[in-house]
């Protein structure tokens, strides 16, 4: 469980379970003439397996993507090497990358909201990739917690307002709020864990 300091509607974001090792990738790139954002987590290769059989076991239709650190990074770099990354070199043999949630379009440019506070929490340039070239870019746990649960909950969503519902109602979670929803959205035995958060967030707008 990673340690956070509550400030109001925002928290500080500090060590994780791996210390400060990133754990998760947040990745922009363009596919058909369209950009689209890609979030990752980071995790060592047993446990993603472990995650994944799980998934299987449960969740016959829910499947859990697996990736080598390549696949999920934009350039030949480590994560250790990528903006928001601090000065460590960790080792990231037998790691690879659990890809969370891919978006396009009106999702993208909803969560451009999210990531830009997020990222003026870690002091990070949000144009690194919400604009310009394709990139990726290292964060910290409870910063990919808190981006972990938006790109589940707006995936599977269409219409412009409840997306922006949903990233402003998350923005202003606290930081135990947005652990509670994420172990929710990843558990096997909670399927409905991220519709209960769309619902919470956005079902008001009929």
């Amino acid at each position: 469980m990673s340690q956070g300091i509550a400030e109001g509607n925002s928290f500080a974001f500090t060590t994780g379970a791996y210390g400060n090792r990133p754990t998760f990738v947040l990745t922009r790139d363009r596919v058909d003439d369209q950009h689209e954002i890609t979030l990752y987590e980071l995790a060592p290769r047993d446990i993603a397996t472990a995650r994944r059989e799980r998934f299987e076991r449960v969740q016959k239709a829910v499947s859990v993507s697996v990736r080598e650190l390549e696949e999920a990074i934009i350039g030949d770099r480590s994560p250790s090497e990528l903006p928001g990354a601090d000065d460590a070199a960790y080792d990231w043999d037998d790691w690879c990358a659990i890809r969370i949630a891919t978006l396009r379009g009106g999702a993208f440019n909803e969560v451009s909201f999210l990531i830009e506070s997020t990222f003026r929490e870690l002091s990070l340039d949000p144009e690194t990739v919400c604009t310009g070239d394709p990139a990726s870019v290292s964060l910290p746990e409870a910063a990919g917690v808190r981006l972990s649960i938006a790109f589940r909950a707006m995936k599977p969503m269409r219409r412009r307002d409840r997306l922006r519902e949903v990233a402003k109602g998350i923005d202003q979670m606290s930081l135990g709020e947005c652990y509670y929803w994420h172990a929710k959205a990843r558990s096997p035995s909670s399927p409905s864990g991220t519709k209960a958060l769309r619902v919470l967030l956005a079902d008001h707008l009929k």
